[in-house]
C-alpha cells in the first residue's frame, strides 16, 4: 500500500510538490493498466446493481448510435434540400425531416435515460462501496487506528470509492456512445474524404496527452494534500461540533482555530495555484496543436470543393461530419483521461478494501486450524509476560506483564495515570495483540482462538464509552446486537444498572430518541448516561466483565449501591475492575497495583496496606483527603 506519509511535510523539510509526486508516477504502466482498472471498477459497479449497468449501457449505446443516424439522415435532407433549389418537388424533404425529428427524440430520450439510470446507479454505487470500505475498516487490526497513514489511506479510499468508481463507468459508457457515433461519421466521412478523417482525428491526439499529463498531475495533487485536508476537516469539526462547542467558546478558541483553519486553506490555495497554471499551460498547448489540425482540415475541405473534387452537398455533409467528428473526438478525449485519472484514485480504494480481505483470510486460517485445547482448572484469562509498544512509540507501554483472572473473582487493577491501565484492558479485551508474551484464555493462547469467540463472552465498558443518540432501548440493546431479546430483558438489565427508574420517566419511556441532535431527543446527565451504558453492559452478558471506571460520574451514594449490586451480579463472572477511586477496589479479591507499565504491587487490600508500598501511600493520599480539614478558601 503506498504510504501517505511522504505526503507530509517534515518539520524543516520543503513540502513535497507535484512534481515529485509524478516522478514516482510509472505514465505508460498507468495507462497499460487503464484497460484492467476499468474492468475491476466495472465488476464493482456490476455488483452494486447490475440491472441498472445494462439499462445505462443500453441507453448510452441508443444515443450514441442515433447521432451517428442522424448525421447519415441530415445529408439525404441536404441532397434533397438542394434538388428541390434545382426544381425538383418539395415532397421528397418530408421523409428526411421526419427522420430528423425523430432521431433527435430518441437522442434526447436516450440521453434523459442515461442520466436518470446514471443518479441512480451513484447512490447504488456509493452504498456498495462504503459498505465494503466500513468492513475493511471493521475488520483491519485496531492498532492501525493509531497512525496517520491509516486515515489518510482511509480518506482517500473514502473519496475514492463512490465517486472515482463511477466517474470510471460514466467515462467507459461515455466512451463507448462516443465510439459508436464515430464509427458512424467516420465512415460517412471516409466515404466522402479519407484525407479529411485523418486530418479530423489528428487533431484529437494533443488534446488527448494533454489530458493524461494532467490526470496524473490532478492525482499527485490530491494524494499530496490528503493530511492538510484531514486537518482542516479536522479543524472545522471542532468549531462546528456540538462536543467542542462549550470547551471551544469557553476557552476563546473560535478566532484562534479559525485563524489556523485559514493558514492551512491559504497554503492550500498557492499549491492549487501552482498547479492549476501548470494544468492550464498544458491544456492549452494541447489545444493549440488541435486547433491548427483542424484549421489543416477545414483548409482541405476548402480546397476540395474549390477544385471541383466533392460538390456542395458533400461538402455540406462532410462539414457536418468533421464538427459532429471532432466533438465526438473530444469525449473520447475527456472520458480516456477521466478513465487514467480515476484509475489511479480506484488503486487507493482497492489497496484499502483488500485488508477485509486480508483479515478474513487470517480468519479462516485461524478457524481451519486445530482448536487450541482448554485447560480444565485454568484462569478464565491470564497474561504471562506481556509486553506491548505503541506505533512510533520510543518505549513499551506495558512490560512483563503477567496476572491472572479466575472464574466467579473480581480482580482490580490500580495506578496513575499513565501506567499502563487501558493498554493493558486493550489487550485483554482482543484489541491489541502483544509484542512479546501471551494472553491467555481458559488456559489457551488466544493468538490461537478467532476474536468473535473470545469476544463473544467478554463485556467492556470502557471509560469513555459511546452515547449513541438513538433510543433508550437502542442503547441497551446494543450490548449485543444480534440477540433475541425483549424490552423485559433491557429493563431487567437496566434495572441492574440502577438505571430504570429514570428512564421510564422519559416521554415515551424507553422508546426515547436520547441526545439532542435530532428532533424529539432527550438530554441525560453524565451519571445517567453512565448507568445507560453499565446497562448495556449488564445486556450483553459473558463470563468476563471488564469495568474500566465505571463509576467515574457517580456520586458515592449511587457508587455504592452500584458496587453492592455488581458483586451480586459478579458471583457467576470473572471481573476486572479498573478504578482510581481506592474505596471501590478494596474488597476485590486481588489488587494489582500498575506503574510505568508495569505490576510492582499484587495481594488484597489488608496485604497491601501491610506491604506499605505504593498502593499503601495512594490509598493513605485519597483517604486523608476525605478526611483532613478543610482548606481555607484564601489557600486557594
Amino acid at each position: 500500500m503506498r504510504s501517505s506519509d511522504a505526503a507530509a511535510p517534515a518539520r524543516g523539510h520543503r513540502p513535497l510538490t507535484v512534481t515529485d509526486l509524478l516522478r514516482g508516477v510509472d505514465r505508460r504502466g498507468q495507462i497499460r493498466r487503464t484497460p484492467a482498472l476499468t474492468l475491476s471498477a466495472l465488476g464493482l459497479v456490476h455488483a452494486a446493481s447490475r440491472r441498472d449497468l445494462f439499462v445505462l449501457f443500453a441507453f448510452q449505446f441508443a444515443a450514441g448510435a442515433g447521432a451517428a443516424v442522424q448525421l447519415l439522415v441530415a445529408r439525404e435532407f441536404l441532397q434533397e434540400l438542394i434538388a428541390v433549389s434545382d426544381g425538383a418537388a418539395a415532397t421528397g424533404l418530408y421523409a428526411p425531416v421526419a427522420g430528423i425529428a425523430l432521431t433527435g427524440l430518441v437522442v434526447a430520450g436516450a440521453q434523459a435515460m442515461a442520466q436518470h439510470r446514471q443518479r441512480l446507479l451513484g447512490e447504488l454505487v456509493g452504498r456498495h462501496a462504503f459498505d465494503r470500505i466500513v468492513t475493511a475498516a471493521s475488520a483491519v487490526d485496531y492498532r492501525a487506528f493509531e497512525t496517520p497513514r491509516f486515515h489518510d489511506e482511509l480518506q482517500r479510499a473514502s473519496a475514492s470509492g463512490e465517486l472515482r468508481i463511477l466517474d470510471m463507468v460514466n467515462s467507459v459508457s461515455q466512451l463507448t456512445g462516443a465510439l459508436i457515433t464515430v464509427a458512424g461519421v467516420a465512415f460517412v466521412l471516409g466515404a466522402i474524404e479519407p484525407l479529411l478523417l485523418v486530418l479530423v482525428l489528428l487533431a484529437a491526439v494533443p488534446v488527448l496527452l494533454a489530458a493524461i499529463r494532467n490526470s496524473r498531475e490532478t492525482y499527485a495533487f490530491d494524494y499530496a494534500m490528503t493530511p492538510e485536508s484531514r486537518e482542516r476537516a479536522y479543524l472545522l469539526d471542532l468549531m462546528t461540533s456540538r462536543s467542542a462547542a462549550k470547551e471551544v467558546r469557553l476557552l476563546g478558541l473560535s478566532s484562534h482555530l479559525w485563524r489556523r483553519y485559514e493558514a492551512l486553506t491559504d497554503e492550500r490555495l498557492r499549491r492549487l495555484r501552482v498547479f492549476l497554471s501548470g494544468r492550464l499551460r498544458v491544456s492549452l498547448l494541447g489545444a493549440t496543436a488541435s486547433a491548427v489540425s483542424v484549421m489543416l482540415a477545414l483548409g482541405a475541405l476548402v480546397a476540395l470543393l474549390a477544385g471541383g473534387q466533392i460538390d456542395v452537398a458533400a461538402a455540406l455533409t462532410a462539414g457536418a461530419a468533421m464538427q459532429q467528428l471532432s466533438g465526438r473526438m473530444g469525449a473520447i478525449t475527456g472520458a480516456a483521461s477521466k478513465l487514467i485519472e480515476s484509475g489511479m484514485f480506484l488503486d487507493d480504494y482497492r489497496d484499502f478494501v483488500a485488508l477485509a480481505d486480508a483479515a478474513a483470510a487470517s480468519r479462516d486460517e485461524l478457524v481451519r486450524a486445530p482448536r487450541a485445547a482448554m485447560v480444565q482448572d485454568a484462569p478464565d484469562v491470564a497474561l504471562d509476560d506481556v509486553t506491548f509498544t505503541y506505533p512510533a512509540a520510543v518505549a513499551p507501554a506495558v512490560r512483563g506483564i503477567s496476572l491472572e483472572i479466575r472464574p466467579g473473582e473480581t480482580v482490580a487493577l490500580v495506578g496513575g495515570n499513565g501506567s499502563g491501565k487501558t493498554t493493558l484492558v486493550k489487550l485483554l479485551a482482543g484489541l491489541y495483540r502483544p509484542d512479546r508474551g501471551r494472553v491467555l484464555w481458559h488456559g489457551a493462547d488466544a493468538a490461537a482462538i478467532p476474536h468473535e469467540e473470545i469476544a463473544d463472552d467478554m463485556c467492556v465498558l470502557f471509560q469513555d464509552y459511546l452515547e449513541f443518540h438513538l433510543t433508550a432501548l437502542d442503547n441497551i440493546a446494543f450490548g449485543r446486537a444480534g440477540r433475541d431479546g425483549t424490552l423485559e430483558d433491557a429493563v431487567a438489565a437496566a434495572s441492574q444498572a440502577g438505571a430504570h427508574e429514570f428512564l421510564d420517566r422519559l416521554p415515551a419511556g424507553y422508546g426515547t430518541r436520547l441526545g439532542l441532535e435530532f428532533h424529539g431527543g432527550h438530554e441525560l446527565s453524565g451519571g445517567q448516561w453512565q448507568r445507560l451504558a453499565l446497562a448495556r453492559a449488564f445486556y450483553r452478558g459473558g463470563s468476563f466483565l471488564i469495568l474500566d471506571e465505571p463509576t467515574a460520574s457517580l456520586d458515592p451514594r449511587a457508587e455504592r449501591a452500584l458496587f453492592e449490586q455488581m458483586r451480586r451480579l459478579a458471583a457467576q463472572r470473572s471481573v476486572l475492575l479498573i478504578s482510581h477511586r481506592f474505596s471501590s477496589v478494596r474488597s476485590a479479591d486481588r489488587i494489582y497495583v500498575m506503574d510505568d507499565g508495569r505490576i510492582v504491587e499484587s495481594g488484597s487490600h489488608e496485604e497491601l496496606m501491610a506491604a506499605d508500598g505504593l498502593y499503601a501511600e495512594m490509598f493513605t493520599i485519597q483517604a486523608t483527603a476525605f478526611l483532613a480539614d478543610p482548606v481555607p478558601t484564601s489557600s486557594f
